[in-house]
């Protein structure tokens, strides 16, 4: 399944994450969740437009569309509205974000 929205495509198993302006191999780590050190192995150079693949086996995603709220993408999913939001640390969302489900 591929799934498009902005410049990020979403795998089954990978994340096709496109850098922007201020990123960082931790920032993108915290935010996929998965060690820098792994993030480290697939990208060693961080530059505005520069590409890498992110693992995320056993985890689903969601990429926030436009007009999408927290509650019907909880809804959605059939996940509790604290769940969702203490999971991915938010308390709005952003056209493009992806959240952990």
């Amino acid at each position: 399944m591929i799934e498009f929205l902005g410049k990020n495509l979403v795998f089954s198993n990978y994340i096709f994450h496109r850098f922007k302006e201020g990123e960082t191999l931790e920032s993108i780590a915290k935010k996929y969740n998965i060690n820098k050190n792994i993030l480290k192995q697939f990208c060693d150079e961080v530059y505005v437009g520069n590409c890498v693949l992110i693992p995320v086996k056993n985890k689903k995603y969601h990429i926030v569309k436009p007009t999408e709220t927290i509650d019907s993408i909880c809804k959605k999913y059939d996940i509790s509205r604290n769940e969702l939001l203490s999971k991915n640390n938010i308390k709005k969302l952003f056209i493009g974000q992806v959240l952990e489900l």
